[in-house]
């Protein structure tokens, strides 16, 4: 009982119950978003292989489901982000006074996780991006090339009544090579083009907040920092005011044992003088 009064009374212990409420709530979201943003990753390199292999009309359906995953990721992400974002300013509120030394410098590693957190969802919401905004310059190209193709056929058809037997032939070869894009699916594939060009869009918009709160923790992290610093200047000082108060008091101590002794050697003498007197008295 009287250990745990002298704890709760010394400087070095506080009682803080927010502080490691905030704590536990920002590491679990830091916890949730790395493991989006690794997730994302993950989407971006699928819809990479897809692109490369040039697979993306075969694959259509699964990198649009990719790409509503990814979306929804990025969305979830951003919001943990701003929560993270709320509860580092609160914590970074709470006077020093109130915490301990430990709780400092978790806070402050706190801080600088939550701003690697942010750094490495923008890199990641930035290769998605690059990787959405080669998929849709692929497919306007092909939408292109199709409406081109498309054209051409029309103008053979209506030619066909006044040209020769080879052109008819021409035609019949193209019909089967390639078989033209109708209307309906043109306009479904330019409408897809037209949502990735917003998510696209949303995603830069997005990337730019997370460059603000990105500012911002930097600002709290160079306030943090130097207070950790001076915590630690601090411990660094108490180690070598402490080493050398070892050193004074082994000299103190070596000099008792000889000052002892030299108080033994003219305790003796002493003695041998008395002993002499006394026996030149008798």
């Amino acid at each position: 009982m009287d250990s745990y009064e002298e704890r709760e009374s010394s400087p070095m212990f506080r009682d803080c119950p927010r502080f490691e409420e905030l704590k536990d709530k920002i590491s679990s979201e830091l916890f949730e978003v790395n493991g989006r943003v690794s997730t994302l990753r993950q989407f971006t390199e699928s819809l990479s292989r897809f692109l490369d292999n040039s697979d993306i009309d075969v694959n259509a359906n699964v990198v649009q489901n990719i790409n509503k995953k990814a979306l929804t990721n990025i969305e979830v992400v951003n919001e943990l982000l701003k929560n993270v974002n709320e509860d580092v300013k609160e914590i970074d509120n709470i006077e020093d006074s109130e915490l301990d030394k430990p709780q400092i410098i978790a806070r402050d590693k706190l801080i600088r996780d939550s701003r690697f957190s942010i750094q490495e969802s923008q890199t990641a919401q930035q290769q998605f991006s690059k990787i959405i905004k080669s998929i849709n310059a692929e497919a306007r190209g092909k939408l292109n090339e199709e409406q081109n193709w498309t054209a051409l056929l029309q103008e053979d058809e209506e030619s066909h009544q006044t040209n020769n037997d080879n052109t008819a032939q021409r035609q019949v070869n193209f019909v089967i090579e390639r078989e033209p894009i109708n209307n309906e699916e043109f306009a479904y594939q330019q409408r897809l083009i037209q949502e990735r060009d917003e998510e696209i869009t949303n995603i830069e918009r997005g990337i730019t907040e997370l460059n603000g709160i990105f500012k911002d923790l930097g600002a709290v992290i160079t306030h943090q920092g130097m207070m950790v610093d001076n915590i630690e200047a601090n411990i660094y000082s108490a180690v070598e005011n402490t080493a050398g108060a070892s050193q004074e008091l082994n000299k103190a101590n070596r000099m008792q044992k000889r000052s002892s002794r030299y108080c033994l050697y003219f305790l003796m003498i002493l003695v041998v003088m008395l002993i002499l007197m006394i026996l030149i008295v008798i």
